[in-house]
């Protein structure tokens, strides 16, 4: 199955960041852009984010015409807030809706997820914050029987922050220590790629792809994906390059790990490259996307 992720502004009602519409590839309303990704073989859309204290309200509406479009929902979700309650709905709030209707239109949810992470402090402390913060959520959704799969993110390495899951090895012993079942990975293809490169000092995609992979370990808990290639503004752009990310070499791994989920496209429409249209850069994106996952 695809997916696309959608920014949450356009869920605010605000589909614009630097210029008209840039947020929806300008198409002119959220309608005409769920239509095109799901002629392009989209099924899925993203949340990108979800704050656990969002107004859940400002979200409904969208999520609505999503499942009405005949397309399922995932949620980036976030670990910040104290919100204490006996149930999903009360320690993640914003959720309300998506919980009371998501068994209409899709069988099971699936939550993208980041580490605590803070600019100073002690990694391994974040860690068992975030380790803590995750058996809780599990035994409130095993209590409720919730068909909720959280994948816990690798992340980019930065230097201005303390972040236990900005590592394959740091997300893996994240997930090894929740021990289960409803906690794996969400492999972020681009953050991943962008760490080889650092390691590297490469300041832009060599024209020859790195065929690092991770360890088999790792991938076999993978339950989401979030991808993007690597462009001159970063992270988060189109995939039209083939340089941008050895993408076929990593679905071609994942499907050898027996992976069953999502290949969610995660991009920054205000970061892509003006040789192209936003929308076709999407939809090359796509395109280059469904074939590898043949």
């Amino acid at each position: 199955m695809l997916g696309f992720s959608i920014q949450a502004p356009v869920f605010l009602g605000k589909p614009s960041k630097d210029s008209a519409n840039d947020l929806i590839a300008h198409y002119d309303n959220e309608e005409l852009i769920l239509h095109a990704l799901k002629s392009a073989g989209v099924e899925s859309i993203e949340i990108r984010i979800l704050p656990r204290g969002a107004e859940e309200r400002a979200y409904r509406d969208l999520i609505q015409r999503i499942w009405d479009a005949g397309l399922q929902v995932t949620i980036h979700g976030h670990v910040a807030g104290e919100f204490p309650g006996s149930r999903f709905a009360d320690i993640y709030p914003s959720m309300s809706y998506i919980l009371q209707h998501f068994h209409q239109y899709q069988s099971s949810l699936t939550m993208a997820l980041h580490a605590y992470d803070a600019k100073t402090g002690s990694e391994e402390e974040l860690h068992q914050q975030t380790v803590r913060l995750l058996h809780e959520w599990v035994a409130i959704t095993d209590a409720e029987q919730l068909p909720l799969k959280i994948a816990v993110e690798n992340n980019r390495k930065k230097s201005i922050k303390v972040d236990p899951g900005d590592s394959i090895e740091g997300v893996l012993r994240i997930v090894n220590e929740v021990n289960s079942p409803s906690v794996g990975i969400t492999w972020d293809m681009g953050h991943y790629y962008s760490n080889l490169m650092d390691e590297r000092s490469l300041k832009s995609a060599p024209e020859t792809h790195l065929l690092d992979l991770p360890p088999a370990a790792f991938l076999d808990k993978v339950y989401h994906t979030h991808i993007h290639g690597l462009g001159l503004t970063g992270t988060h752009n189109p995939l039209t390059q083939a340089r941008s990310l050895p993408l076929e070499h990593y679905v071609s791994a994942l499907q050898r790990s027996g992976y069953q989920g999502i290949y969610n496209l995660e991009l920054t429409m205000n970061k892509f490259d003006t040789d192209r249209t936003l929308s076709e850069h999407v939809l090359a994106s796509i395109q280059r996307l469904k074939e590898a996952s043949l």
